[in-house]
């Protein structure tokens, strides 16, 4: 009996606990929405529709201000207040770098001195957001006003996509604010509500708004005025009925008159009105020739000199599938394109064929490939050669020289081309010098007049272009299969490269440096020329496609993966970081330590790095070259001095990847923004901040007197890290010092009182192909199919023509 009443009692108490925490949970949360009803509570109302915080915050967020440290340890209520608007101005002057009274005066209401309870209207957050925009500098300014005519909507990766004739933009939740406006001014009416914008809903209207990169923001108005669309593909036109090509879409547009004959595959402009067609202008004149060069206000085709391209100039593939390409699809050195004008300007460009991407042309850099202009270009050539400037032809004899000075009056004529005449001529640059020599190229040479100077481009075929990439990327005493996947992997990275015209405004594809492929810092020889001709249009490819085959100098034992080194690529299938172990020639399995299993590796953490960098667990096919392993010491004040020197440059050439430490601590909650930067004072400890699988380090924690800052990206850590003159030992003992990069991003510190010591394995990004791991390859007997195959995941060898 008095078991059962222990029990009971039990029972009891454990009832009453439960109660009583259910109590207190349910006042707990009563509590904390009431305080968060009672905020908005107290909040005085206004006659008119108020501004949400959450889009205030949204909308603000384009202006790159940081909506985490607007709300700091809070976050966004209902209504947006004048207390918390002017407190956010603060912060937004200071990320702006503007004073707060250049915004506030330009307001038509009091933003600092109204009651802070007070609800801001969403007309007067317009204004405000107006005023802040307005405040940015032109040239620094990252949102456009643009009208648009409003095509069709669609869906892409849950994405909602307005089709318009100046493109496509996604607007998924966007406002439209078009009452708050009358003829593009805030109009302060009292009546004026905000409308979610859907595309359907505005289809076949022009609209006003306020764009950032392929994103509208917001909506400033709608117009019922007829409207022009230029340079639209006619697909077919007949009776009432008119088809059109743009942006991806095809599009019927009724006409309000019957078409008086058929029209088709042509371009036009037509005037709309209420849905309709009220006007087209035919646009039928064509002119051809090959393009040398192409801007973004002009292409250069020979014969016509340089012709300026129409505001709304627009490009359309209209071979196989109708497409329109983006503006770089304007390949130079090529004539597959005609070119549609109209009152002296081109309107549109038809790429008629594909390319068959046997040339290429390459931008020739100054001396120590420091700069792409040159101060004058003095030549001679082998053979018997020609100047040719329009219809103006000079004629050298084998041996001149010639010299071309930016006043030379031929430039009247356009670009100067010269050429030897008869088989195996070359054309000498006496203006350059690579490695103390003046080097020697085949094919054509042309020179451009630029302001600050002149272009050198030379045009050839893309399998001599390879004679001289191979020996100026990997020495030619090396094995013959090791020679012939370069030359495979040389071609298949100078085929994307063309492909993608980077370089079109200057007339070439590429340029000569290690910003592409090392093209002529070497001569041509016979073994560069016989391995590029016993793999004569071979590349590489996956799915079908030619990769994008990367390679460098020599890993650290394993390779990366492609988005371990740079930040934002997304993962490549055929660029995955493997283990670098030897293997056996007939099996093709590696060879390991039985405790040794590559599948699990990770050097993410820094005790397996260092583990495998100071005494690796397995043999490799880079271990036997000097850069496997390689070390720096160096004072705190020294490295102090190397980072303040190159800070500046390395912000301004990646400003969103040197990032200041502006709140919190390394430690707690870290608030880094992109700002300029040209000291950190002195260096106070330096840490790996994130480290990948590969080994490789990706972010880098620099703690200075001054400023802690924040470094990503393999090659910024590199940069700044090294002078030009640190002493660098290599694993074979040897020393180099004339390095402006760390050999590479590899590394860890042994810090001590007074210096400290880097030590690395490997050079270059670790991507893909190791070239000294591919010698190694080569010399214990494997082909360069096996190579290739071997750093390239699951691809094949096939051929570009």
């Amino acid at each position: 009996m008095k078991k059962k009443l222990w029990l009971l009692g039990i029972c009891a108490a454990a009832l009453v606990i439960i109660f009583v925490g259910s109590v207190i949970k349910k006042s707990s949360e009563n509590t904390y929405n009431s305080d968060k009803k009672s905020e908005q509570a107290d909040i005085i109302p206004r006659d008119g529709e108020t501004m949400k915080e959450e889009e205030a915050l949204k909308l603000l967020s384009y202006l790159g201000i940081d909506k985490d440290k607007l709300l700091g340890e809070g976050e966004a209520s209902g209504v947006l207040t004048f207390g918390k608007a002017s407190s956010y101005l603060k912060d937004i002057a200071g990320t702006l770098d503007i004073k707060e009274e250049e915004i506030t005066d330009k307001l038509s209401f009091p933003l600092i001195t109204e009651e802070a309870d007070k609800a801001i209207l969403t007309a007067e957050f317009l204004e405000l957001y107006e005023a802040l925009l307005n405040s940015i500098p032109k040239e620094k300014r990252t949102i456009s006003e643009e009208s648009l005519y409003i095509l069709a909507g669609s869906v892409v990766d849950d994405r909602t996509v307005a089709v318009t004739d100046g493109g496509n933009f996604s607007c998924n939740n966007i406002v439209s604010y078009e009452e708050f406006y009358q003829k593009d001014k805030l109009s302060g009416s009292k009546k004026a509500v905000s409308l979610t914008f859907q595309p359907k809903d505005y289809e076949d209207k022009s609209v006003t708004a306020y764009i950032k990169g392929n994103e509208i923001i917001y909506i400033k108005g709608v117009s019922e005025e007829e409207t022009l669309l230029s340079n639209l593909w006619i697909v077919d036109g007949k009776d009432t009925t008119v088809k059109t090509f743009i942006n991806g879409i095809t599009k019927e547009f009724k006409t309000e008159y019957p078409l008086s004959e058929e029209i088709g595959k042509t371009v036009c402009d037509i005037t709309v009105k209420d849905k309709k067609i009220i006007k087209i202008t035919m646009k039928p004149d064509t002119i051809t020739g090959k393009v040398l060069s192409a801007g973004k206000s002009s292409i250069e085709i020979q014969g016509y000199g340089k012709v300026a391209l129409e505001d709304n100039y627009r490009i359309y593939k209209i071979y196989d599938e109708l497409a329109m390409e983006v503006t770089n699809s304007i390949l130079v050195g090529y004539s597959t394109t005609e070119f549609v004008v109209a009152n002296g300007k081109i309107a549109a460009a038809l790429i008629t064929a594909p390319i068959k991407a046997e040339n290429i042309r390459v931008l020739i850099k100054t001396d120590n490939f420091s700069g792409m202009l040159h101060d004058k270009v003095v030549l001679t050539a082998n053979k018997d050669f020609t100047v040719t400037a329009g219809k103006i032809v000079k004629k050298h004899k084998a041996g001149d020289k010639v010299t071309i000075n930016p006043t030379n009056s031929l430039f009247k004529e356009g670009r100067l081309r010269i050429e030897t005449k008869g088989e195996n001529g070359k054309i000498t640059l006496l203006s350059v010098l690579r490695q103390g020599e003046n080097p020697k190229y085949r094919g054509v040479i042309e020179v451009a007049k630029e302001e600050g100077g002149l272009t050198i481009v030379n045009e050839l075929s893309l399998e001599e272009y390879l004679y001289a990439v191979v020996p100026s990327e990997m020495p030619t005493s090396y094995n013959m299969e090791a020679l012939k996947a370069q030359a495979v992997c040389a071609r298949s990275y100078a085929y994307n490269q063309l492909m993608e015209g980077a370089l079109s405004e200057y007339g070439a594809h590429v340029d000569d440096s290690v910003n592409y492929q090392v093209y002529n810092n070497l001569p041509e020889n016979e073994q560069s020329i016989l391995a590029v001709k016993d793999t004569y249009g071979k590349v590489l490819k996956y799915q079908g496609n030619v990769i994008n085959a990367y390679y460098f100098s020599t890993s650290w034992g394993y390779t990366a993966s492609i988005n371990d080194v740079w930040a934002g690529d997304t993962t490549v299938p055929y660029l995955v970081g493997k283990a670098q172990a030897v293997y056996d020639l007939v099996n093709q399995k590696a060879v390991y330590a039985a405790s040794f299993h590559p599948d699990t590796v990770d050097y993410s953490g820094e005790t397996a790095f260092r583990s495998f960098l100071e005494k690796p667990d397995y043999k490799t096919y880079d271990s036997e070259f000097p850069w496997y392993r390689w070390s720096t010491t160096l004072t705190w004040k020294e490295l102090t001095e190397i980072i303040n020197r190159n800070l500046s440059s390395r912000y301004t050439a990646n400003p969103s990847f040197i990032l200041t430490l502006t709140g919190g601590s390394l430690s707690d909650k870290p608030v880094f923004e992109s700002k300029e930067i040209s000291t950190i004072g002195d260096l106070k400890d330096i840490k790996v901040a994130t480290r990948e699988k590969s080994g490789v380090v990706s972010k880098l924690y620099l703690i200075g007197s001054k400023a802690t800052i924040s470094v990503q990206n393999e090659y910024n850590i590199r940069s700044l890290l090294a002078s030009g003159t640190t002493k660098i030992k290599r694993g074979d003992g040897s020393t180099v010092s004339s390095l402006n990069l760390l050999p590479s991003a590899y590394i860890c510190f042994n810090k001590g009182e007074k210096s400290l010591t880097i030590k690395g394995g490997g050079y270059g990004h670790g991507i893909g192909m190791s070239q000294n791991g591919a010698k190694a390859m080569a010399d214990s007997g494997k082909t360069f199919d096996i190579i290739l195959k071997h750093y390239y995941t699951g691809v094949d060898i096939g051929f570009i023509y």
